[in-house]
């Protein structure tokens, strides 16, 4: 048997995506003992399925993310949970034809498939760092096309839009004189 016979490492990523695998990704990851984290993170930042969907759109697609009552089970972390580890990967990337990023994708698989499962999408794709604030082609962030009825969503995006947009002024207002609203002083 040839050693060139299987699945390529991308192929393993993209199922692992597909079917929540994370023992795939550590294959893979094994594979690369020689390579840097910016290579790594290169790899799995270029990794799509044949639609153009990378790895963290496919996740959210598949509602690849264990619940928490099953985490507390001792279960393997989900593959979602294993990408945002690596370091340097990228969690905004935009899908090819809608200009989507996987938060955008998390919320349409709570509207659509199962409401809770997306909800803790959401929060865990916001508490790893995706950004609500970027739109798709159709100018709409995440919370824009939330179901009326997931309160608790939007209540979430509107929190995580509020953190970055903190984060972006106290980065650009660094020189400038504090107008005193946020002293507790």
């Amino acid at each position: 048997m040839a050693e060139d016979e299987g699945a390529s490492p991308r192929e393993l990523v993209v199922e692992a995506c597909r079917r929540d695998q994370p023992h795939l990704i550590e294959d893979v990851l094994t594979a690369m003992p020689e390579k840097s984290n910016q290579e790594i993170a290169a790899f799995f930042n270029g990794v799509k399925d044949a639609m153009g969907n990378y790895a963290l759109h496919i996740c959210a697609m598949y509602g690849s993310w264990l619940l928490p009552i099953t985490k507390k089970l001792l279960l393997p972390d989900d593959v979602m949970d294993t990408l945002f580890d690596i370091q340097y990967f990228e969690c905004d990337p935009l899908t090819r034809t809608d200009k989507e990023t996987p938060l955008h994708l998390a919320v349409r698989y709570a509207n659509d498939k199962n409401s809770e499962l997306g909800r803790q999408m959401v929060e865990m794709m916001c508490d790893a760092g995706c950004d609500p604030r970027v739109k798709n082609k159709h100018g709409q962030k995440p919370i824009d096309i939330v179901f009326g009825d997931y309160t608790d969503i939007k209540l979430i995006l509107r929190n995580a839009e509020y953190i970055f947009t903190e984060g972006v002024q106290k980065d650009s207002d660094d020189s400038d004189e504090a107008d005193g609203s946020d002293s507790d002083n």
